[in-house]
């Protein structure tokens, strides 16, 4: 039997990988990305937010690339996602935050209430019929890209303190994609339980 220390470290090891660590990072820049925009530094908010876009980037193709894909780096790098899309659209909403252009409510909620049904159902799904592996879906991924091109494009737009009403068109563009990519999860789920 290994010495415990040697364990440790190979559990450590595969544990804290390059990928791994850069989905840490993202969930450590969701603090400061908060205290950023409250304090009205909206510039260096947008290049926090611009950061953890390009570590989600990188962890994913080191992961691929290098052969570091973890089980708790799947489960760490949606959390990761999750957090900060959620974080920024609540806080790119809030009418008190004093921003030029906000993010519409009914975003808001058609965004979160998604990915609550999404969590619900792979729940149900995991209950039903055991542990499954859920890929995310191409609809899924386009949504998450149209919503991190939103939050990008408001906290540009109120770094530059413009008021664009062309950001409704983006808006109405990113629900669309968002609810159809939920309604894809549901069908998908239907047929892992034998329903369709």
């Amino acid at each position: 039997m290994p010495p415990v220390s040697t364990t440790l470290e190979q559990y450590r090891s595969a544990v804290l990988t390059t990928a791994n660590q850069l989905t840490i990072l993202r969930i450590i820049f969701i603090p400061i990305f908060i205290i950023l925009l409250s304090e009205g530094e909206t510039g260096w908010a947008l290049s926090i937010f611009c950061a953890a876009v390009v570590t989600d980037v990188l962890d994913g193709v080191i992961a691929r690339r290098f052969g570091q894909k973890t089980s708790i780096g799947a489960v760490l790098d949606p959390v990761a996602d999750k957090l900060l899309m959620t974080t920024s659209i609540v806080i790119l909403s809030l009418p008190q935050m004093g921003f030029p252009n906000l993010i519409p409510r009914w975003l808001i909620i058609l965004m979160i209430s998604r990915d609550v049904f999404i969590l619900l159902s792979s729940l149900l799904i995991i209950l039903m019929i055991g542990w499954r592996v859920f890929k995310p879906s191409p609809y899924g991924k386009a949504s998450t890209v149209l919503q991190a091109v939103t939050v990008f494009a408001v906290l540009y737009c109120n770094w530059t303190g413009e008021v664009v009403p062309q950001l409704r068109v983006l808006f109405f563009v990113t629900g669309m994609a968002t609810g159809f990519s939920g309604l894809h999860y549901l069908i998908t789920g239907r047929k892992y339980v034998g329903l369709a």
